[in-house]
């Protein structure tokens, strides 16, 4: 005679056979993002670099490394045109601001920036990430030169050093340019 405890595991195991087997996901990556000279990686660092992986499409990223040359990194003082969506619905409504990029702040996925810009007579600062899906493109339009520090807080105090930039000069007279047309 089996045990009530016997008869009970062999339900469980029918019930398990009857029942729809569960989907397994694939993982996007085969192997993790490890570096070949880390000997035991940080797993959260491996998370950090799949997901930057997985949000870098056009190659963004390569603006925001650290080490790489002044002529290929965003740097503070050069002028960044971004592009927004401003719905992850609609593909249709985009924004684009101009400015001075007074900060950057790498922090792995979390990596931002501040651009800064003078809209009719008032500072505006926005803050952009980097690897939102709702930033389609960033651009280098000038490089800045003459910036030696790594935060240009002290343009807000001078407005003035703003317009210095050639750009910035220039898409204000192309934009003054555009409203005695119309």
């Amino acid at each position: 005679m089996q045990t009530s405890c016997a008869r009970y595991q062999e339900q469980q195991q029918q019930q398990q056979q009857q029942q729809q087997p569960y989907i397994v996901p694939q993982p996007q990556f085969a192997q993790p993002l490890v570096k070949p000279e880390e000997k035991r990686p940080n797993v959260m660092k491996v998370i950090e670099r799949e997901a930057i992986a997985r949000a870098d499409i056009d190659g963004r990223s390569k603006m925001f490394v650290r080490r790489a040359a002044p002529r290929d990194r965003l740097c503070a003082g050069d002028v960044v045109l971004v592009e927004t969506q401003s719905s992850i619905s609609e593909s249709a409504g985009t924004t684009n601001f101009t400015g001075v990029c007074i900060a950057i702040y790498r922090r792995g996925i979390d990596t931002s920036f501040i651009l800064r810009n003078v809209v009719h007579k008032i500072g505006v600062e926005l803050r952009f990430m980097a690897y939102s899906p709702l930033v389609k493109r960033i651009e280098v339009v000038q490089k800045g030169e003459g910036f030696r520090r790594a935060k240009l807080f002290y343009l807000r105090e001078n407005p003035g050093k703003t317009f210095q930039l050639k750009a910035l000069r220039k898409m204000a007279q192309s934009a003054a340019s555009t409203k005695n047309v119309k």
